[in-house]
């Protein structure tokens, strides 16, 4: 027994030491682009050309063995409807977060990197309401989106070069981000999901 003990912790110490975790804190500059969609009763709404851009800054610390944690700051933003600029009465949605990101990132032996965190955001501009057929429509310049909000943020990141790496990203939106207007007729669920594609520069 006591020898299946040690073994296992040998193996257990091995694989920390042979996994790339950095033995300092790491700068990290992420840039990453990607698409979004709503949950709920949105859905219906769906129109090609839904961007969804991220910039962050996050410093990656050594915690024990292959774990680290990174909080992380950055600004996201989301264009509806890109392909469909200057669309007569069309009101596609445009609207940006500051997020802060709190991730727990095991760092696998081939260098690529796991990672899990919530994120919170709060909108910068969370973009109005454009009734184009009707300027008196009490709708008209209303807010769209609440001031906070909450999603899940997992993620996957693979090296490419000593300092440049590159991956993958999830936002699963957690809280109902959709102002509602009952006595406008204006009700639902949206909640914003997104996945983003990004190279991340590490000093």
């Amino acid at each position: 027994m006591k020898r299946l003990f040690f073994l296992l912790a040998a193996t257990a110490f091995a694989v920390s030491l042979s996994a790339q975790v950095p033995d300092r804190p790491m700068h990290n500059i992420q840039i990453g682009l990607g698409t979004y969609t709503y949950g709920g009763i949105e859905t219906r709404a769906l129109r090609l050309g839904q961007l969804a851009g991220r910039v962050s800054y996050g410093l990656d610390i050594p915690v024990a063995g292959a774990w680290s944690v990174m909080p992380e700051v950055g600004a996201k933003f989301y264009w509806q409807g890109v392909f469909f600029i200057g669309a007569v009465g069309a009101d596609f949605d445009s609207f940006s977060y500051l997020d802060f990101t709190v991730s727990g990132r095991y760092h696998l032996e081939d260098g690529s990197i796991l990672g899990l965190g919530p994120m919170l955001s709060y909108t910068g501009y969370p973009d109005k309401y454009y009734i184009d057929a009707d300027p008196s429509d009490p709708l008209n310049r209303q807010a769209k989106n609440k001031r906070l909000g909450l999603s899940l943020r997992p993620s996957i990141t693979f090296p490419s070069t000593r300092r440049w790496r590159f991956g993958l990203e999830a936002e699963i939106g957690l809280l109902n981000a959709m102002v509602q207007y009952p006595e406008m007729g204006v009700t639902g669920n949206k909640h914003i999901h997104a996945v983003r594609f990004f190279t991340v520069r590490s000093f």
